[in-house]
């Protein structure tokens, strides 16, 4: 039931901004579960589920650029709604917070999915004028929705839990 719920909220924002005719809207989440703390550490059984249903969870949300940083665990997570879609991720080096906001501020009537870090999420969202926020160490399931406002240039940042895979 809290799933639907969370679903219903979604759906909800999604299809308030385009009725209010906004502009795009940039789906942000960390990777999903890590089996280890290497650098380019895979993603864990529970990680492959919660890629799984982030893919359901915004198969219908029309997105239409997918970013994933080097890393593979980022690629794994993305891959199940890259492959609903059809796209191919845009690789992005997850430091260059410049860079990717720039990209993100250049496709305002696009929703995109971006998929990154525990410590450069908080920074890309900062970036895009959300308050200052702090992703836990254990903490995989937070989806951050971000709708431009009718500037494009600003906008509000709306989180939800998604997946509960435990």
């Amino acid at each position: 039931m809290k799933c639907l719920a969370r679903v219903l909220v979604l759906m909800a924002l999604t299809i308030g901004c385009w009725a209010q005719g906004h502009g795009g809207i940039v789906f942000l989440v960390r990777h999903a579960e890590k089996a280890s703390n290497a650098k380019d550490a895979l993603l864990t059984d529970e990680g492959h589920q919660r890629a799984q249903c982030l893919g359901h969870l915004l198969a219908d949300a029309d997105i239409h650029k997918i970013f994933a940083t080097e890393v593979t665990r980022t690629q794994q997570t993305a891959d199940p709604l890259s492959t609903i879609l059809g796209l191919q991720p845009v690789i992005m080096d997850p430091y260059d917070i410049k860079g990717i906001l720039a990209q993100l501020q250049s496709d305002t009537d696009e929703n995109i999915l971006v998929v990154a870090h525990s410590d450069t999420l908080p920074h890309i969202l900062e970036g895009l004028g959300a308050r200052k926020t702090k992703i836990l160490k254990d903490e995989f399931d937070r989806l951050f929705v971000f709708r431009y406002d009718d500037s494009g240039k600003q906008g509000t940042v709306t989180t939800l839990r998604y997946c509960d895979c435990k």
